[in-house]
This record gives C-alpha cells, sequence and structure tokens, in this order.
C-alpha cells in the first residue's frame, strides 16, 4: 500500500479471508494519513488521566509491598516467630490477590449494564471511602479492621477501576489511530505505575500505610469528580457512534 501496489495488497489480504477492494483499500490509507481530530485527542487525553489516575491511587502497592505492610501491623501475635510472621504476610497478600482477580470478574459483568462512567465514579468512591476507613482503622490500631477495609478498596478498584480502563481505551479511539493510541495509553500506565511504586516506600517510612492510604482516598475522591464530569456515557454506542460523540464534543 505504501508503494501503490495496492492490487498485491488486495490478494494479500484475500488469503487471509478478507474481501477488500482497492478503492477501500485507498480509503483506509487516506484515513489513516488524516490529521487527528479534536475529538480523538480529547479523548485520548480522558483515557489518559483515567488509566493515570487507575495507578496513582495506589492499588499496586499492596500486590508489591503487601507482605512488608502486612508484616508491620499487629495481627499475628507477638509470640509469633519472624519467618512464620513472613509467611503468614505473603499468604495474606496472596489473598489479596485472590480478591482483585475476583472483583474483576464482578466488573465484566456489570459493565454493559451498568455502564463505564457509573462503573468508574462508583469504583473512585468506594476506594475513597475505603481508603480513609483503613487509614482511620490504622490510627485507631484496629489492623484487622484496616486489612479489611484495604480489601474492600481493592474490590472497589476491580469491579469499577480496573476493567473499565483497558475497556474505554479499546472502544474510544477511531479505528485508523487505535494501535497507536492504545499503545501510548499503555506507556502512560506503567509510567504512573512505576512512578507510585518508587515513591511507596518512602511514603510508608515517613507517613506509614495509614497516611499513604490518606493520600489514595484523597486521590480517588479527586478521580471520581474528574470522571463525574468528563467521562461521558458510552453505554450502548458502537465505536462509530463512539468517535462521533467526542468530535461533537469537541466542536
Amino acid at each position: 500500500m505504501i508503494n501503490g501496489k495496492y492490487e498485491k495488497a488486495v490478494d494479500a489480504f484475500k488469503k487471509l479471508g478478507l474481501a477488500i477492494s482497492v478503492d477501500e483499500l485507498k480509503a483506509v490509507q487516506f484515513r489513516a494519513r488524516a490529521k487527528l481530530s479534536k475529538g480523538a485527542k480529547r479523548a485520548f487525553l480522558i483515557v489518559a488521566l483515567f488509566m493515570t489516575f487507575q495507578q496513582i491511587t495506589g492499588i499496586n502497592v499492596p500486590f508489591y509491598y503487601g507482605p512488608i505492610i502486612i508484616s508491620k501491623l499487629n495481627l499475628f501475635g507477638s509470640s509469633t516467630s519472624l519467618v512464620t510472621t513472613q509467611i503468614l504476610s505473603v499468604l495474606a497478600a496472596t489473598i489479596l490477590a485472590i480478591i482483585n482477580v475476583a472483583a474483576t470478574y464482578i466488573g465484566f459483568k456489570l459493565i454493559d449494564t451498568a455502564g463505564r462512567r457509573t462503573l468508574a465514579v462508583l469504583g473512585y468512591s468506594g476506594m475513597a471511602i475505603f481508603g480513609f476507613a483503613g487509614a482511620l482503622l490504622r490510627y485507631a490500631n484496629q489492623d484487622i479492621g484496616m486489612l479489611i477495609a484495604l480489601s474492600l478498596f481493592i474490590v472497589f478498584f476491580a469491579f469499577g477501576v480496573g476493567g473499565t480502563g483497558w475497556i474505554i481505551q479499546g472502544e474510544y479511539f477511531p479505528t485508523e489511530y487505535r494501535g497507536t493510541l492504545a499503545s501510548l495509553i499503555a506507556f502512560v500506565d506503567w509510567i504512573s505505575n512505576f512512578a507510585i511504586v518508587e515513591i511507596f516506600p518512602y511514603m510508608d517510612k515517613t507517613i506509614h500505610i495509614a497516611g499513604s492510604l490518606l493520600v489514595f482516598g484523597s486521590i480517588s475522591v479527586i478521580a471520581a469528580l474528574i470522571f463525574y464530569v468528563i467521562m461521558p456515557v458510552t453505554k450502548g454506542k458502537s465505536v462509530e457512534e463512539i468517535t462521533k460523540m467526542f468530535d461533537d464534543m469537541a466542536k
């Protein structure tokens, strides 16, 4: 196609079971060369913000540092040996990971009925509530309660935020740009993840897990408010309809 050999391109597509004409190929190539629309830019900004907040609200902290966090809690009694404490801490962190997987399944069952925006706002709101609750319980030395609050923090992330981000990055972008923009979104997501997991050890040393949960809860409040305002309702819409909606919003 780059060299204008459209007939050969058509033959190649036929071998893949795709019936496409020369005119259709030329149209696709023209759209691919077209300038990124304001609507697509708006969609990219929303998804990039979503994926950034998805990470900086601290969801991966329990999974990366779970055994370290849990071993510092008053859960196992003073008579428990250090080795046993470490083993139990790893097991507890594993349970948190299982909760994340199970709650993600709930999200995928609800996302088409409840809608992306509703689940996202509910997810971030729940994370805020249980982030604050976990911090208060830790300050009160109610560590079992704090661990339960952390589990519910993960539940709200998993069914409201985790899967939603990866779904909208596949739905919001025009077909001709989806590969490029989705890969950039993945880059934003993992850079944000890298940043928070690098910063957390300093947070743990200075404000500890209680203060960290207050920070994550506060960021979750900000996220809930932002996406309540800027995230459109796309429930029941096709990719083409979503693309047109973003273009209309950007006018």
